[in-house]
């Protein structure tokens, strides 16, 4: 977790405002053409007006801001991009699919930073948290695999992503699991790229999360499907894998 800042809490509590009270008959539209595709989420940053957007994004790109995010990491940072992502309940789709199972991000070669924040109230009943295993339990080095396939998941999925019962496995991992996004306005920032985490899961109907997800990249080292000079390039997914 990092230091609440009022700038950043100001106005994530207007672009919730903006989308759960203003623009809400846009949001359930939103919800329902996701569901017709059998999805779970939708990324909605789009939708924000103009001066919402170019507040949110001065706030992000602050250089006192990135250099205080740089010192827990140890090298230069710089701001990449953002995005929001609704995510709702969906009937059809199971708990354990893409980006709701243990996973490490495989999308930047030198590695990213994430900096996260749920910006509505959740509760037991809606779930919709953020899940990480610390790198103390798992160190960066350090691989899980599952250890029965399981033909009901993809096979990007069946490859690169692990199961609950599988992570449980893991030594002193369980008790270790760390739970984000129960307080409104918090800021976690993780290397994805050597953390195992999941989330999004939303168990209850009606029930929604906002989370606003920021990508900084190493100044000097960048090469990630994030760079525009790289959007989509699945190369990189592959070259990590490969080494």
């Amino acid at each position: 977790l990092i230091d609440s800042r009022n700038d950043l809490n100001n106005i994530l509590n207007e672009i919730e405002d903006f989308y759960l009270i203003k623009n809400k008959e846009k949001i359930n539209e939103v919800i329902l053409e996701s569901k017709k595709n059998n999805k779970y989420s939708s990324e909605i940053e789009n939708l924000l007006n103009k001066a919402l957007n170019e507040r949110l994004i001065n706030i992000l790109k602050n250089r006192d801001f990135i250099n205080y995010l740089s010192c827990f990491f140890g090298y230069k940072l710089k701001f990449n991009s953002y995005l929001i992502r609704l995510n709702f309940y969906n009937s059809n789709l199971s708990e354990e699919e893409g980006p709701k199972m243990w996973h490490r991000d495989n999308d930047s070669f030198f590695g990213q930073i994430k900096l996260f924040s749920v910006f509505n109230n959740l509760d037991l009943q809606s779930g919709g948290n953020f899940y990480f295993v610390p790198q103390k339990n798992i160190k960066d080095y350090e691989f899980v695999s599952n250890s029965v396939k399981n033909n009901k998941l993809s096979l990007l999925d069946q490859r690169s992503r692990i199961l609950n019962s599988e992570m449980s496995k893991v030594k002193d991992v369980e008790k270790n699991i760390v739970k984000f996004g129960n307080v409104k306005n918090q800021f976690l920032a993780i290397d994805t790229n050597d953390t195992y985490h999941k989330g999004g899961f939303i168990k209850q109907d009606g029930s929604v999360r906002l989370l606003l997800q920021v990508i900084y990249e190493p100044y000097f080292n960048s090469l990630s499907n994030y760079n525009s000079s790289y959007k989509n390039n699945s190369g990189i997914f592959h070259i990590k894998n490969i080494l």
